[in-house]
């Protein structure tokens, strides 16, 4: 098992791709804590992967707040000792062109995906600097290389952002022995770009070399790899995930 009593954090991990990598870190032997602001998809998710023998449990956070945040981290400690591995999932992410986006619309969307990965790595590091070993990954975006493909300008943005930090953080931690990465994926079949294109994928499979959409479990491998030892040489990365939608 590549995570064997280890202990992750999974934000957004009640649906879609954070579930996924939830039940894979799961089946490598993880104890997962599901951080979700959706309580019921929270404790479903959780309750799933204890049905199928892994060790989970759930907290409702909203990561775009310091103090749910640092209470969700301190109730981790007190019922495990230790935090290994944080995955950065939580986002949203609301359509609309530039001109039409509000300002609480600007701020929601970059509180949840840039300021939520902004705190809970803030909420981590220290309890991962003082073990000198631990693993954190975020969750980027190829429209933060490339501008909205289909999503608004501040969701382009605040995924753009989460990359940029994600490499400020991995020059801060690697003197302590801890990994920070990212995973920019392009078209995922999920629940939030099924709301986006009605599922109509057509457009897109013809700029995707790899001729599919991706799946959730497409970019649960990655962040279980990075979050591994295999991944113990590799830092300040951000891999794509996109079936060769963008070669960089």
């Amino acid at each position: 098992m590549l995570l064997k009593d280890q202990v992750a954090i999974v934000t957004g991990g009640g649906s879609g791709i954070g579930q996924s990598i939830a039940e894979a870190m799961a089946v490598e032997g993880a104890h997962v804590s599901v951080w979700d602001v959706n309580e019921a998809q929270a404790r479903l998710a959780a309750e799933a992967i204890r049905g199928r023998g892994g060790a989970a449990s759930h907290l409702t956070v909203d990561v775009s707040a310091a103090g749910p945040v640092h209470t969700a981290v301190e109730h981790v400690l007190a019922g495990h000792g230790r935090i290994d591995i944080l995955v950065n999932n939580a986002g949203v992410c609301r359509v609309a062109p530039i001109a039409a986006i509000t300002e609480s619309d600007w701020d929601f969307v970059l509180a949840v995906n840039l300021k939520g990965t902004f705190l809970c790595s803030q909420a981590v590091m220290e309890v991962m600097k003082r073990r000198r070993r631990g693993k954190i990954i975020n969750m980027g975006s190829v429209a933060g290389k490339v501008g909205g493909i289909a999503v608004g300008a501040h969701y382009s943005a605040s995924k753009a952002a989460v990359m940029c930090f994600t490499k400020s953080l991995a020059r801060e931690l690697a003197p302590y022995g801890v990994n920070v990465n990212a995973i920019a994926p392009g078209v995922i079949a999920t629940g939030m770009t099924q709301s986006i294109t009605g599922g109509d994928w057509e457009k897109y499979l013809s700029t995707i070399p790899l001729g599919r959409v991706g799946s959730v479990q497409d970019v649960a491998q990655v962040a279980l790899f990075l979050s591994s030892e295999r991944a113990g040489y590799l830092t300040g990365e951000i891999i794509d995930v996109n079936g060769g939608q963008l070669m960089d």
